[in-house]
């Protein structure tokens, strides 16, 4: 099936922006759905806090490697929130540097790895595939990162194996 999809701007900080993903014909990106499906007062609280605590911390600061959890491919920077250990949640994105954060979705880690959940799996082949392309529009010049903007054809499209 084909998807088709971009990267939009959704806050800009002193020292980070943060994007995400929209599909095509979606009305929330890919961050906002995340919290949509978990509202105050579910049994996600806690963890929902915890990914809360890490996005201003990342807010203020940048970026940084630190703050995540490799997820994908050595070097693709796909990465995860929160890196405790314990947390139920997953919320999955893209660091493009210190500077420049894309955000796809998550879930509720429901197995050993993502690559055996069917939830969490579609979600971080996404980022795997995005990272690809936009490594690719780079080399090609079509994506230049300036600073903490993403500038360059954003619209992407992706045969899921699905």
């Amino acid at each position: 099936m084909k998807q088709e999809y971009s990267i939009e701007l959704l806050e800009e900080y002193d020292k980070v922006n943060f994007y995400s993903i929209r599909m095509s014909g979606n009305e929330l990106t890919e961050l906002e759905a995340f919290f949509e499906k978990f509202p105050e007062g579910c049994e996600h609280d806690n963890d929902i806090d915890v990914i809360i605590s890490w996005l201003d911390q990342i807010a203020e600061r940048g970026a940084l490697e630190r703050y995540f959890r490799p997820e994908g491919r050595y070097g693709d920077g796909v990465g995860v929130i929160p890196i405790e250990v314990g947390a139920k949640l997953r919320l999955y994105c893209l660091r493009l540097s210190d500077k420049i954060l894309v955000f796809g979705n998550g879930g509720v880690k429901d197995a050993r790895s993502w690559q055996e959940s069917k939830t969490l799996a579609p979600y971080v082949k996404l980022l795997v595939d995005t990272s690809r392309f936009i490594s690719s529009r780079i080399k090609d010049g079509t994506i230049v990162l300036v600073d903490k903007e993403i500038i360059g054809n954003l619209k992407f499209t992706r045969n899921d194996e699905e």
